[in-house]
């Protein structure tokens, strides 16, 4: 088998991938390339102006493919969807992450405020690399993190486009004369750097992250089509995202009115252009369950063992109703050692604080994840960290980039990477915790567990 890679490098590569696009799983000598000359177009899949993808016969002496016109070719695709898969799938584990929630849930700044804050805090405070592993499928994703993030100058209102049903985050494929729609993942590589504590083996600690997110209209009843199968990415997730909006719930607005200058949560009037769905949120997670049941093959009384992590968002209009000005980060320094570590109990305590204050309001929720899945997490996060402004000549609502100060954004991922991918993020447990993987008995006194 030849990969693109120096044979020495080929042991390192993994025997078979699942393609993030189409979640079809084959084995890694079957991946076509993407030819390299501007003449080569032409696809089955991807139509008349699409660079041809073939299965390569000819390399060079470095192994890499070599197109009918002889361009190396290092750009990878699925057999089965012939779109881009990222090289960084070779070598490290997918971690698929699904991201749901209703129509405005604010699911587009979550993104963008989250992996704005992982590329700072894996790399500072865990010691773990974090970089797009295709630029140009996070094409989206970076405009988004650069409006919110790098035009502290700019005094205007910022406001993110929602998410649609259709456009550049769909990829539309030709299946025997049949258009399917994929939804096109954010990718990226995560990476131990020397100061990791298991830097010493770092393919077996690396991960290449999947983020999916779905317009909210595509959770509504009857839109799950085999010609649009946009969220069957939830069969192959390692965790689960549902973002919770207390903003669109009339039970949550009634206890927070009087409480807040938020615009969104004010009463409801033309003066102030607000998005919210019509929709109850209630019934996308349901939707979304029923949806999770059929793919994966579970019975109604069957358990998911797939993390779920509700996401409460907007916290910084809600937070007075858990009685604190803003919660501690849930992170460690380490004695005698670089980097920090993720402290479970923090993470625990505060999902526990915010489960008993949705089973006041919205007991719904509650009841039907907790139904559902084995491990339910409940966290509150705010995107922007302040209320949105009110444009006076429009009434639309938008954020001052140099006013935004996320909180809790990168806490759901770094948590659930601890779960998932034990060993990439260092975890601080107290009171007895389970014992490593590898056997090894855990430290007493709540030390530092990296495998």
């Amino acid at each position: 088998m030849v990969v693109d890679l120096s044979y020495q490098n080929l042991f390192r590569i993994r025997p078979q991938l699942t393609c993030p696009h189409c979640w079809t799983v084959f084995p890694t000598d079957q991946l076509l390339r993407i030819a390299e000359c501007p003449d080569l177009l032409g696809d089955s899949r991807l139509g008349e102006s699409a660079r041809q993808r073939f299965l390569p016969s000819r390399f060079d002496p470095k192994g890499t493919a070599l197109d009918g016109r002889g361009f190396p070719c290092r750009r990878l695709a699925c057999p089965n969807c012939h779109l881009t898969v990222p090289r960084s799938l070779l070598e490290s584990s997918p971690f698929f992450v699904s991201i749901v929630g209703a129509p405005a849930s604010g699911k587009s700044y979550f993104l963008a405020s989250m992996t704005w804050a992982l590329r700072k805090s894996l790399p500072k405070r865990f010691c773990l690399g974090f970089n797009d592993a295709d630029p140009e499928m996070n094409l989206r994703l970076q405009r988004y993190e650069s409006m919110q993030f790098l035009q502290r100058e700019d005094d205007r209102l910022v406001a993110l486009e929602k998410t649609e049903t259709h456009g550049d985050l769909y990829n539309t494929i030709l299946f025997n004369g049949q258009e399917v729609s994929y939804p096109q993942p954010f990718v990226f590589s995560l990476t131990p750097m020397p100061d990791h504590p298991n830097a010493v083996d770092p393919l077996r600690y690396s991960a290449t992250l999947c983020l999916y997110d779905n317009a909210g209209e595509s959770f509504l009843p009857g839109e799950d089509r085999a010609t649009q199968p946009v969220t069957r990415h939830l069969a192959k997730s390692h965790a689960v995202f549902f973002l919770f909006d207390p903003t669109q719930d009339d039970r949550f607005r009634s206890i927070c009115k009087n409480e807040t200058n938020d615009p969104q949560l004010a009463p409801r009037s033309d003066a102030v252009k607000i998005r919210r769905s019509l929709v109850r949120q209630e019934t996308i997670l349901m939707e979304m369950i029923e949806r999770i049941r059929g793919y994966v093959g579970l019975g109604t009384h069957d358990v998911f063992r797939t993390p779920l992590t509700i996401i409460v968002t907007k916290f910084d209009a809600w937070k007075h109703l858990l009685n604190v000005a803003g919660p501690r980060e849930p992170w460690q320094t380490l004695p005698n050692q670089p980097g920090e570590a993720i402290d479970s109990e923090v993470v625990r305590n505060m999902s526990k604080r915010v489960r008993e204050l949705l089973l006041k309001t919205v007991p719904d929720i509650v009841s039907l994840s907790e139904r559902f899945a084995n491990t339910v997490t409940y966290l509150p996060v705010s995107a922007t960290g302040r209320p949105p402004s009110v444009d006076s000549a429009t009434g639309a609502l938008g954020f001052r980039t140099a006013e935004i100060a996320p909180i809790w954004i990168d806490v759901p991922i770094i948590d659930s990477l601890s779960r998932s991918f034990p060993g990439t993020v260092p975890v601080l447990r107290r009171g007895g915790p389970p014992p490593l993987p590898n056997g090894t008995p855990p430290p007493e006194n709540g030390q530092l567990l990296v495998k």
